[in-house]
């Protein structure tokens, strides 16, 4: 079933549309009305109003990703995307080599750490990950570019200093050569060249490690990374991580609204109500559970879940774009642990590309290959 805006041509699944609007009164209502009264909170009608026009941008977001139906259009985003990405990181490592790191200052984020324009340097080191399935999955690409393109990505990471990044980084690394030696069955030679790909890391990590005093003198960003390594509960509590209370404390909040949440735009000043920490969950699956309540958080990411497992092991839904969107979202979702993405556009973008995609209608219209 679509909802079809007559006047554009635009379509939108009808039981996303359905979703979304009693999504926004649940929210809005929350909001208003329960949070106020349950906690004892005045309600911000500024920072309502403010938090739901980003959730229905990003719902618009997902409609456009929806109506791009056409193949090249969902190739050309995904490629420029991803272009995007490596241009920006190769353009960081010459900021760096050409020692114009007073660059790094902008958005207050210190003089040590990029963060590719962006306002997060965890948000920017998701983001060129997920610029990697591109690169990675192109069927025309030589080996040796595809390796070329990975350390860019590699070494963007490692001058924003994202801990974040780095562990998503690996995880993907691990899944997707996995998969690729499984379901693809990869030559010999492949996988022996991915291998000796991943002790050069490991013997990266191995110098990081032995030469540590000398490294954290002279940067930050080594320090940083190198803490998942040396003291991994250290790495999620210094250094202006301190995780751990802050999802402590959404957690708390997940159990006193279990069902309904504290609605948009109230979370900050719950938590400071209830636990006395005044920031976001820096976790979008604590964030939205906070937010949306239970009910319609586990639709979603059982939604979400659904789609991947049937691209992942439906033969029908098998194509390179996507596994190439498959596994921007699968990125997003792993670097979701230790960032609120709840409202990051291009993730809605590429669901609802994918979503249309998936359409039984729409199988067969698109061939998965790229030039």
């Amino acid at each position: 079933m679509l909802v079809h805006v007559a006047c554009n041509g635009i379509s939108v699944p009808g039981y996303s549309f359905v979703y979304f609007l009693f999504l926004s009164v649940l929210l809005l209502v929350t909001a208003i009305f329960y949070t106020p009264y349950r906690f004892g909170v005045t309600a911000d009608f500024y920072s309502i109003i403010k938090e739901y026009a980003k959730l229905a941008v990003v719902f618009l977001y997902f409609i456009i990703g929806y109506n791009l139906k056409h193949e090249d259009l969902i190739k050309i985003s995904i490629k420029w995307y991803s272009i995007a990405a490596l241009f920006v990181g190769t353009l960081g490592i010459f900021i760096n080599l050409l020692g114009l790191k007073f660059l790094y200052q902008i958005y207050d984020f210190g003089e040590d750490r990029y963060n590719g324009f962006m306002n997060d340097p965890n948000y920017f080191a998701i983001v060129q990950i997920s610029a990697l399935p591109f690169f990675l999955r192109s069927e025309k690409m030589l080996l040796r570019t595809k390796l070329f393109t990975y350390l860019i990505i590699l070494i963007s990471i490692l001058l924003s200093g994202s801990k974040t990044g780095m562990i998503t980084l690996l995880i993907y690394t691990t899944v997707f050569i996995l998969g690729e030696i499984v379901i693809n069955k990869l030559k010999l030679g492949t996988i022996l060249l991915m291998l000796f790909g991943i002790l050069l890391l490991g013997a990266l990590f191995e110098l990081l490690g032995k030469n540590l005093t000398l490294l954290t003198e002279k940067s930050v960003q080594f320090h940083r990374i190198s803490l998942i390594f040396t003291d991994f509960n250290a790495a999620f509590n210094e250094g202006g991580s301190s995780r751990l209370p802050i999802w402590k404390a959404g957690i708390e909040l997940i159990g006193l609204s279990p069902l309904v949440g504290v609605g948009v735009g109230m979370y900050t000043a719950v938590s400071e109500k209830v636990s006395g920490i005044d920031a976001v969950a820096h976790n979008t699956y604590i964030q939205t559970f906070s937010e949306w309540g239970g009910i319609f958080a586990a639709i979603f990411f059982i939604y979400i879940a659904c789609i991947i497992l049937k691209i992942t092991l439906n033969k029908q839904f098998q194509s390179k774009i996507n596994y190439m969107l498959r596994d921007i979202l699968i990125i997003l979702l792993i670097g979701s642990m230790a960032v609120s993405f709840n409202n990051a556009r291009m993730f809605w973008f590429f669901l609802g590309s994918l979503v249309y995609l998936l359409s039984s209608k729409n199988l067969g219209k698109v061939s998965g290959r790229f030039s």
